[in-house]
């Protein structure tokens, strides 16, 4: 082999080598920004799980809340009077209510 030759088969696998290393940078490249899209995706997912399981929570707390509070409307009288009186502005048959506003 000529000189010239050695020279060409050098600039050809530097070329290559070049090549190769410019392919695999830009797939490094490429699979590194999937890797940091999907660790987005997975903390934004674990935020919305974090909040759905608050409102869960705040759902749950109502619920036992009501359902103390039909258990006193069922099983305690006065109390059931006392909500029918405020809310539904019932009274007995021989009461008169007042209603007093604070207009001035």
């Amino acid at each position: 082999m000529s000189l010239i030759s050695k020279v060409k088969e050098r600039r050809k696998e530097r070329a290559l080598i070049i090549m190769l290393s410019i392919f695999f940078l830009i797939i490094i490249i490429f699979f590194s920004s999937l890797l940091v899209k999907t660790n987005r995706e997975y903390q934004h997912f674990q935020l919305r799980i974090a909040r759905t399981e608050a409102k869960l929570n705040q759902a749950q707390k109502e619920f036992q809340q009501k359902e103390i509070y039909m258990s006193r409307l069922l099983e305690d009288p006065e109390f059931l009077e006392r909500v029918v009186r405020d809310r539904l502005s019932y009274s007995r048959p021989d009461e008169v209510i007042f209603k007093f506003t604070n207009d001035p």
